[in-house]
């Protein structure tokens, strides 16, 4: 169990970068919320005690002082100490320019951990955005200020070091990953291949690659293909339809291959994976999932 304070912001005005919900946890020992996909970024930041995040095959020990980035996309666990449990504040937010944002502050796939020493301020700008909980214009742009001088407190301690001179060549790199991420959000029901990808964006799949993996730290494929399987647990969470109508909604007309395909990715067949879910993991599911729209 935890004992928790939630905003989730329920209108959208701001829509490169934004701020989707927050909260404060302090967790009982072992409290976790259990495996799972999430829609959007979310950042953990360890106030007191300690736990463990488990991601792609690698578990992480994160005690107070450090973070964590869940991504969209990946299926993640984490749980508190038994002896020491840890509360934390949690900022979710998405945006196209999202992954671009991250990665000035040295974040990507292969860069998930991160640590600040101004654990007092994080904390005081979490508690300023969940006491800001009226749904107007002018209290928006006063969220979103606290959640940009959220991300200020990271960059010191996690951006890389910039060169003395920029990369001319940057904001033409964020112009081809935002149009490529774009596409896949609005195409991948079609069964979309890295080559059109890079068809559309216009460059080679070579340095589509070399785009991806150096601010993304995962190739077009694998978000591709991370899309399209979140986008398959929203819909087996969310709706009742076939295994088979979900698969080709997610750009899969072989059902045999897209459930091979999730079971390797999730542990669990499409239709184990829905007869697991619980009720409340479904509405909370759904309440994120309506915060993006």
């Amino acid at each position: 169990m935890e004992q928790s304070l939630v905003l989730q912001l329920p209108s959208r005005q701001i829509q490169d970068f934004y701020l989707c919900f927050c909260g404060y946890a302090k967790c009982e020992p072992l409290h976790t919320p259990g495996y799972g996909v999430r829609p959007n970024y979310v950042i953990h930041y360890v106030l007191d005690g300690e736990g463990e995040y488990h991601v792609d095959n690698e578990t992480f020990h994160i005690a107070a002082g450090q973070g964590f980035i869940i991504e969209p996309n990946m299926l993640t666990f984490y749980q508190a100490s038994r002896a020491n449990p840890w509360s934390y504040v949690w900022v979710g937010f998405s945006g196209p320019r999202a992954p671009e944002y991250l990665s000035y502050l040295g974040f990507n796939h292969n860069h998930l951990i991160f640590k600040s020493s101004e654990s007092e301020r994080i904390r005081n700008l979490v508690f300023k955005m969940l006491r800001a909980n009226q749904n107007s214009p002018k209290n928006e742009f006063y969220l979103h200020g606290l959640f940009f001088e959220f991300f200020s407190c990271l960059i010191d301690e996690n951006a890389p070091r910039q060169q003395e001179d920029l990369d001319r060549d940057r904001e033409t790199t964020n112009r081809y990953l935002r149009e490529a991420i774009s596409y896949i959000q609005q195409n991948f029901h079609q069964g979309l291949r890295v080559s059109d990808l890079a068809d559309h964006v216009a460059v080679s799949r070579g340095y589509l690659y070399q785009i991806f993996n150096e601010t993304l730290g995962m190739s077009p494929k694998q978000y591709l293909t991370n899309f399209c399987m979140t986008r398959a647990t929203e819909l087996l969470t969310l709706d009742n339809e076939p295994v088979e109508v979900v698969a080709r909604k997610c750009g899969y007309p072989n059902p045999v291959a897209f459930s091979a395909l999730f079971r390797k990715r999730m542990g669990v067949s499409p239709t184990q994976y829905r007869n697991q879910l619980s009720a409340s993991y479904r509405e909370r599911l759904k309440r994120e999932l309506e915060s993006l729209q």
